[in-house]
């Protein structure tokens, strides 16, 4: 027991020697001066090496940090990029590659310290270390590009394969992530984004109306499908959009509804609105969990067996996986437009203007709109997307 004692206390002496013979280091991100609530981030010219407090500079750079205790290890999360960090380690596992630090991961008075060169193996920004003023310079907004999508295009993964060839063109480092269509422009509405990926027009006239935006650019499209249980208990199969709505309503068969002003929500709301009817009643549902996006949505219907207006793309992801079936399809009401808009520099002076521009030129050329149109073909046998750019169309017409 005794023996036990001593070694806890001779470990936190260890630590506690480590930090107050190293020196304090003052960390700017961007503009901001990063400021802590208590372990700062050090300088140890014994090993010349800079530690910083992995929670506090994460997250202040928005990045999501859990300690797993059972693992012993951090998660660090920060929209596509994720790290995971064992304790008294030098390698991590960062976006899916082990990635070595110069130093082991340390505790100094029960937080977790990684050295400085984790910022930019792990999360891709740059930093500027001035060992005369003990200064560490992060760069991070103004050298990524940031991305917000609606969730669709990013559970599909073309987002990622874009994102992808967009960094191998130019070395840009791509930030992005999936929300709901009206959650997505919200989130942009505070300047942290430089673009969005979205699919309603209402709610995008809306925001570049607003000043947020400044204008909608075609990129590509698919559409939606009513999908329901293969028995079809409705009986809709072969009817119009606005039958087969009437028909769900009429018969009280459970209908599934995403409930989050998401694209693929307004775009149901429109459904129903042109066939003149309100749904309400116990068989219409509000999924509370719907803002978890189109794939969640669409597995709890196959669960429920009941009914959901669902884009193409994530039934053909899925149906391998689901006993739902397209019911419902075809009619021009049910296309599906996905567009870019630049976040309004003129509003928000920290967004970068030139790599927003830059991305949107690439997402519209020739060549991404034909990593579009073959995006998983081989896969599913038919397309997820199609392009549907201007230069695209100006090109096939």
């Amino acid at each position: 027991m005794k023996k036990g004692i001593i070694l806890v206390i001779m470990f936190c002496l260890l630590f506690t020697t480590s930090a107050l013979a190293a020196d304090s280091v003052k960390i700017t991100l961007d503009n901001k001066l990063v400021n802590y609530s208590d372990q700062e981030a050090i300088y140890d010219s014994s090993r010349e090496l800079v530690l910083i407090p992995l929670r506090a500079v994460c997250e202040i750079m928005g990045a999501q940090v859990k300690w797993d205790n059972t693992g012993n290890k951090a998660t660090v999360t920060m929209m596509n990029k994720s790290a995971e960090i064992p304790f008294n380690s030098r390698s991590i596992m960062a976006n899916g590659q082990t990635i070595d630090l110069t130093a082991n991961v340390e505790v100094i008075n029960n937080r977790t310290m990684v050295p400085m060169d984790f910022i930019p193996k792990a999360l891709g920004s740059q930093i500027e270390w001035n060992k005369s003023e003990q200064s560490l310079l992060i760069k991070d907004r103004n050298i990524k590009l940031k991305l917000s999508s609606t969730i669709g295009p990013v559970d599909a993964g073309i987002i990622g394969e874009l994102a992808q060839k967009f960094e191998q063109k130019t070395g840009v480092n791509v930030e992005y992530t999936g929300a709901g269509t009206g959650k997505t422009l919200e989130m942009a509405k505070s300047g942290d984004y430089d673009v969005v990926i979205v699919h309603a027009k209402a709610l995008e006239e809306k925001f570049i109306a607003d000043g947020f935006g400044t204008e909608r650019i075609p990129v590509m499209y698919n559409d939606f499908i009513i999908l329901g249980p293969e028995n079809d208990p409705a009986q809709i199969k072969g009817f119009t959009v606005s039958d087969a709505l009437k028909q769900i309503m009429n018969s009280k068969t459970k209908f599934i509804s995403r409930g989050d002003n998401s694209g693929t929500n307004v775009k149901e709301k429109e459904l129903w609105a042109a066939t003149g009817l309100n749904p309400e009643g116990d068989w219409y549902v509000l999924w509370e969990g719907g803002s978890k996006g189109n794939s969640a949505t669409l597995k709890y219907t196959d669960e429920q067996k009941a009914y959901t207006i669902m884009d193409r793309a994530t039934y053909l992801i899925l149906k391998n996986e689901i006993s739902l079936v397209p019911l419902v399809q075809g009619e021009e009401s049910l296309l599906n437009f996905i567009s870019i808009i630049p976040v309004n520099f003129e509003k928000f002076p920290e967004v970068n203007k030139t790599l927003a521009a830059d991305f949107c030129k690439f997402i519209t050329s020739e060549e991404a709109q034909i990593i579009i149109r073959d995006f998983k073909q081989s896969v599913y046998g038919e397309p997820l997307f199609f392009p549907n750019s201007d230069e695209w169309n100006k090109k096939i017409n």
